[in-house]
């Protein structure tokens, strides 16, 4: 018998860095994600294959005894998803070992473009076991977990941290200007595992920007004009760069852009959100003259009820 899970992938709208300090952040769940299928075999081993556009890009194989790595096309790939089931199957007491299993991890998009293929893995797994996806994903990443909760949601979310555990709740986001809006990948991909190791050492708790960044995205979510949203989005990249010491995106590589660009989760890379009013094939040549070619309007990557 198959079994079958399937989480989403994410984008953080507001909050990029200060969510980890506690501040509320705007993210999105998104139509991409990542399906995992398992299937009990009789050998004692686990044979894993991670799979994008029906191409394996990770063929592994575990013993199910101490998860050793027996044979794999991709050594660190192949070390992730060991420190992953070993981390998984300390909260299954009961389970002393994983018996023989085939696994399928299925991407709906591919590794570089940062859109939680480790997240969505991670809720996927804790779905399978029937464990809590935020404490496993606290043995492996010091992130926030608004990426947990994202993968679990049917639509946008107010994410935050309280006293150290994830509060979130899912909010209707359907703005009436949501076809002047889309999604660019910049084609550059950060090390997320570094800039929150980093942010995480700044000794500042940022607590006074919090009731600020609460209020923008009050506004935000209430828009009905995309100038209104424009504002909003301006106030919320120049408050970051101001947190980050850096310059905003569109004033370092889009000045001649005619709508508003901005960074969405660890600056300067992976995706980011801008406005458009014109056709979409002028989009298409703008960009290209960026040497950017993939896009997506916010009604294809946002996922909502």
């Amino acid at each position: 018998m198959i079994h079958e899970y399937h989480s989403n992938g994410k984008l953080l709208l507001t909050a990029e860095y200060l969510v980890l300090k506690g501040a509320e952040a705007l993210a999105l769940p998104l139509t991409k994600g990542q399906t995992l299928k398992a299937k009990p075999i009789e050998d004692n081993k686990i044979i894993w294959q991670s799979i994008y556009q029906d191409e394996p890009f990770l063929e592994a194989v575990f013993s199910t005894k101490n998860l050793n790595i027996v044979q794999t096309s991709n050594e660190n790939q192949a070390l992730y998803i060991q420190n992953l089931l070993k981390k998984a199957v300390e909260f299954v007491p009961a389970l002393s070992r994983i018996p023989g299993y085939y696994f399928e991890a299925i991407l709906d998009f591919p590794l570089k473009w940062g859109l939680g293929s480790s997240s969505s893995l991670i809720t996927n797994i804790a779905k399978w076991l029937n464990i809590n996806p935020f404490r496993l994903n606290r043995t492996l990443t010091n992130g926030s977990g608004y990426d947990i909760a994202c993968a679990l949601s049917e639509s946008p979310i107010l994410y935050n941290i309280i006293d150290k555990y994830p509060a979130y709740k899912e909010i209707n986001l359907d703005f009436p200007f949501k076809e002047y809006l889309y999604f660019v990948y910049t084609g550059k991909k950060q090390n997320t595992f570094n800039e929150v190791k980093n942010f995480l050492e700044d000794p500042n708790d940022y607590s006074h920007l919090f009731p600020v960044i609460k209020e923008i995205n009050r506004r935000m979510i209430h828009c009905q004009w995309l100038r209104e949203f424009e504002e909003t989005l301006w106030e919320h990249e120049q408050l970051i760069a101001s947190v980050l010491d850096e310059e905003p995106i569109q004033e370092k590589a889009f000045q001649d852009y005619p709508g508003v660009v901005k960074s969405l989760g660890a600056w300067g890379g992976d995706f980011m959100l801008i406005t458009w009013k014109e056709s979409k094939e002028e989009l298409k040549k703008y960009l290209d003259s960026h040497n950017m070619e993939i896009f997506f309007s916010w009604s294809e990557l946002v996922k909502s009820r």
